[in-house]
């Protein structure tokens, strides 16, 4: 296969003309970092001393729209509080700039959900809807467990036209020995256990991969996962192995690669806004940076996933972990 470049700029950063899919991962990422800016400014009141900020998680309270919702992502920009304005208060306790980071290219139909349960929050249901969450967890590993075999397990995870699968437990663990694809994690009543949503590339992939494939239906049903960046890595993983094995690129993955955004790497002391141009091989994902460095992403089933290069990966894997 011949290699092609994909420009990585703010030049490429258009609006998504395609359908637009649900991708319940991302939702869930949305709804988990609102939990968490709750919590923390209700343990944390003093700083709504600044008024800025004070404003800002109010109007955030107050948002009953996508639109709404867009203007306070403006109105952060405008306070300096987005994420990528690192001269602000300290990125990590910038929890609403990592909101407005996480739903940074999120299509409007993920948004509308988000908002949607937003304006319906409430705390006592959400912790039933947890606690009945990490119940169906135990009910899956139960349902596969088994002594060792060569089989690999997985199963319909979502609505049925969602076309997207899971492994649970000891079979998310294999498909990581076997294809290097990233393991998240759900939480079952006894705590967290391996787990992993296998995109339609991914399975087209194991069912080729001449590996003992099993799909074995337990009815309709959803994973509550906020395992987002494990998602979206082993999305995008699934999505290069499936490139490797149809030997070219398709104008619609053209596309899709030159949606990435700008990603912030941090330096001592410092952080960089930077861009990079994405060279597929067959065997290799290679990022040339603006200054001129080459960073090897994957070679082989072998992954480089680190403060620099994670964000690539989870941006690209972001767009096809769909539910």
């Amino acid at each position: 296969m011949n290699k092609e470049q994909f420009n990585c700029d703010t030049n490429h950063l258009t609006p998504n003309t395609t359908m637009e899919t649900l991708n319940m991962t991302w939702v869930n990422l949305l709804r988990k970092q609102y939990l968490d800016i709750l919590d923390f400014y209700t343990g944390n009141k003093q700083l709504l001393e600044d008024k800025g900020l004070r404003k800002a998680y109010q109007t955030l309270l107050s948002v009953t729209s996508v639109d709404e919702f867009k203007q306070w992502r403006k109105l952060l920009k405008d306070y300096g509080l987005s994420f990528t304005d690192v001269d602000g208060i300290a990125q990590k306790n910038n929890m609403l700039g990592i909101l407005d980071d996480y739903a940074e290219g999120a299509n409007d139909k993920i948004l509308s959900v988000f908002i949607r349960w937003k304006l319906g929050f409430n705390p006592e249901k959400w912790t039933e809807t947890e606690q009945w969450n990490r119940e169906l967890v135990d009910i899956l590993l139960k349902a596969t467990q088994r002594e060792e075999d060569v089989h690999i397990v997985i199963f319909p995870c979502g609505k049925p036209n969602a076309k997207r699968w899971a492994a649970i437990g000891q079979d998310a663990d294999r498909l990581f020995e076997v294809f290097g694809w990233q393991t998240g994690h759900v939480e079952a009543t006894t705590g967290p256990v391996s787990w992993m949503f296998i995109n339609g590339y991914g399975l087209d992939v194991l069912r080729q991969s001449g590996y003992s494939i099993q799909i074995r239906d337990f009815g309709e049903f959803d994973i509550l996962s906020t395992a987002f960046e494990e998602d979206s890595v082993a999305s995008m993983q699934q999505f290069i192995d499936y490139l490797r094995m149809i030997g070219e690129l398709a104008d619609e993955q053209v596309r899709f690669l030159r949606k990435i955004r700008p990603v912030i790497y941090p330096h001592p002391g410092y952080f960089e806004l930077t861009q990079a141009r994405l060279d597929f091989g067959r065997n290799t994902v290679v990022a040339k940076f603006d200054s001129g460095e080459e960073v090897t992403l994957a070679e082989g089933k072998n992954w480089r996933l680190d403060e620099l290069t994670r964000p690539l990966v989870v941006q690209l894997g972001t767009e096809l972990g769909k539910a």
